[in-house]
This record gives C-alpha cells, sequence and structure tokens, in this order.
C-alpha cells in the first residue's frame, strides 16, 4: 500500500474534521444572532404594552383633572348658593316665628273682627310654613348637591394621585425593557451586530412584501366596481394633517439601540383625525394586522399605500374610493406609542419613501 493511499484517507478526515470545526463557531455565531432578534422582537412587544399603557393612564389622568377642574369650579358656586340660602331662611325663620308670636290661632279667634279676618289670618300662618318647608326642601337639595362635588372632587384626586403613581412604575418598567435588550445587545459581537441589523432590516421587507402579496390575493378573488383600478401618476394628496414625527428610512431602534428600517412615514396626529386617500384606487384589505393595528391598502395601479395603527375603518375591500375621501380615522392600534398615522407606499411594488412622491 502507498504513502498516498495511506495519507489521502488521513487527509479527507482532518479537512472534514476541520470544516466541522469552522462551522460550530459559525452556527454558534448564527444562534446568537437569531436567539437576540428573537429575544428583541418579545422585548420590543412588551416595551410597546408598557408604552400604550402609559399613554392610556395619561389619558386617563387628564380626564379626571378636568372633571376635578370642573368640579372645583361648581363646587365654589354652589357653596356660595348655599351660603346665601342658609341666609335667606335664617331671615324667613326670624320673621316667622315673630309673626307666630302675634298669630297664636286661640288668640286670633277672639282678636279677629269676623270669622274672614280669622280665615285670612291663619292663610298667612300656613303660607309662610309652606314656604319655610319648601326653602328647606331646596336648601336639602342643593346640600347633597354640594356633598356630591365634595365627594367628586375626593375621587377625581385619588385618580390623579393613582395614574401619576402608574406612570411612574410603567415608566419603570420601561427603562428594565430597555435595560434588557442593552444586554442582549451587549452579547453580540460587532460582526453578529450587524447580521443583526442586516437580519431585522430583512424581516421588515419581508413582512412588508408579505403583507402586500396577501392583499393582492386577496383581492384577486373580487373585482372592483367597474372592474378595473386607477393607474395613477403625478403628484397625490398627503393623507392626513400633522407633523412628520418619524421620517422612512433607517433609524436607531429606542429598545435595541441598533439601526433598522423604518418602512414608512409616521404623522403625529391626534385620535380621530381624518385620513383620507392619497390616490384613487380599489381597497385591497381593510382589517386588524397584528402589529400594525388596523390597516387599509389602497391599489391605486403604479402606487399602492398602506394606512396603518388607524382608530376606524371607513372603506371595505373591493370598495373604490376617489382621491382625497376620507377612508379612516387616525388611531393607535397595534404596536403604537401613541396617535399617528404610519403611512407606507409601494412604487411598482417597492417600498418607497412616501414623501418623494409629494
Amino acid at each position: 500500500m502507498s504513502l498516498t493511499r495511506i495519507l489521502s484517507p488521513l487527509m479527507a478526515l482532518t479537512v472534514a474534521a476541520g470544516l466541522m470545526i469552522g462551522a460550530a463557531p459559525q452556527a454558534a455565531a448564527e444562534d446568537a444572532v437569531v436567539t437576540a432578534q428573537r429575544e428583541l422582537a418579545q422585548l420590543q412587544k412588551e416595551a410597546t404594552e408598557v408604552q400604550s399603557n402609559l399613554n392610556q393612564s395619561k389619558e386617563e389622568q387628564a380626564t379626571a383633572q378636568r372633571e376635578y377642574d370642573l368640579a372645583s369650579a361648581d363646587l365654589a358656586d354652589q357653596q356660595v348658593l348655599v351660603d346665601q340660602m342658609r341666609v335667606q331662611i335664617g331671615r324667613v325663620a326670624v320673621a316667622s316665628h315673630q309673626q307666630a308670636a302675634g298669630f297664636d290661632a286661640v288668640n286670633l279667634f277672639f282678636t279677629s273682627d269676623s270669622e274672614d279676618s280669622f280665615l285670612a289670618d291663619m292663610s298667612v300662618m300656613q303660607s309662610v310654613t309652606a314656604i319655610m318647608d319648601e326653602q328647606l326642601a331646596r336648601l336639602d337639595a342643593e346640600q347633597q348637591r354640594l356633598t356630591d362635588l365634595e365627594t367628586t372632587l375626593s375621587d377625581s384626586l385619588t385618580r390623579i394621585d393613582a395614574e401619576i403613581t402608574e406612570q411612574t412604575n410603567l415608566a419603570a418598567e420601561y427603562d428594565q425593557k430597555i435595560s434588557e435588550s442593552k444586554k442582549v445587545v451587549s452579547r453580540l459581537s460587532s460582526s453578529q451586530m450587524a447580521e443583526l441589523e442586516s437580519a431585522q432590516n430583512q424581516a421588515v421587507l419581508d413582512a412588508n412584501a408579505q403583507l402586500l402579496a396577501s392583499a393582492l390575493a386577496e383581492s384577486s378573488e373580487r373585482t372592483s366596481r367597474d372592474g378595473t383600478t386607477t393607474d395613477t401618476s403625478g403628484e397625490g394628496i398627503w393623507p392626513a394633517d400633522g407633523p412628520i414625527t418619524s421620517p422612512f428610512g433607517y433609524r436607531t431602534n429606542p429598545i435595541g439601540g441598533y439601526s433598522e428600517l423604518h418602512d414608512g412615514t409616521d404623522i403625529g396626529a391626534a385620535c380621530g383625525t381624518p385620513v383620507r386617500a392619497a390616490w384613487a384606487g380599489v381597497v385591497l384589505s381593510a382589517r386588524y394586522e397584528s402589529g400594525w393595528g388596523n390597516r387599509v391598502i389602497i391599489d391605486s395601479g403604479t402606487y399602492k399605500a398602506a394606512y396603518n395603527h388607524l382608530q376606524v375603518m371607513a372603506v371595505a375591500p373591493g370598495e373604490f374610493v376617489e382621491a382625497g375621501q376620507i377612508i379612516a380615522a387616525v388611531g393607535t392600534t397595534g404596536n403604537s406609542t401613541g396617535c399617528h398615522l404610519h403611512f407606507s407606499v409601494w412604487v411598482n411594488e417597492v417600498i418607497t419613501d412616501p414623501q418623494t412622491l409629494f
């Protein structure tokens, strides 16, 4: 047996072993990135829920504060009214007492000049008593309203204090999520971090493409009102009034601190603000989509637009809409940290910065 024939199997085993040894760190690196991605996604979801609860608490506090302010103003007016009624009733009581001294029924019978005079004097006594009873009943009612206002005031203060405490706890919980996310990221090497960013951004693009494909597939089973879509070109209509709070493009994830793709433009607007169709077209889908919340996608031919985190949707799949038509209202559904419209646009099926089209 030649030396070559002996060494060849050994070399093959050595190469194979080397590949396996080299593959192990690579597999470990991939596992680390996948694990980090999964952990960060969960922390992102939890942090968004905490932020949503925080916003809700602030709204509850604002409502309680408005009730407190109204009750406080009403209480001051009510106190003045009750005090005035007490003074008035006191004066009537004194006058009634003085009259009663001269209107003793037996005295009246013997001192009255006639039956008519006696009956008239008795009527005066009864009228005074009736007035007193009516005023006392009204005072009781106004006093009860005063007590109710004081209770409302106290309840509002209690709610305000409770919401402030809740917000403090939620803020601490949110900070904890950020701290946990930083620990996850800190375990990664620079190359793993770059891989994580690439994976995260690709996941955004994949999810985006999948949602559009799903909407298109759903719409293929329907026809529009006239059997066609509108091929739109040129300028469209900006969908909602409000400042740009987060533009399209890469940004630093507030939770993990890594770069991520923001696949649309966030328009800061109050919940309930009208949302208009940017272009005429056919509604592909109008439904709740996980992290996107209530989401409407409209096919305008060249352009396809998605309107996300909506409070309510005013259109249905298959419906034809005109440019500028109100299709929904701004909301904060899905993974949202506050009222805003997340506006996404595809041009020829490619996700595109909406601001470059207007």
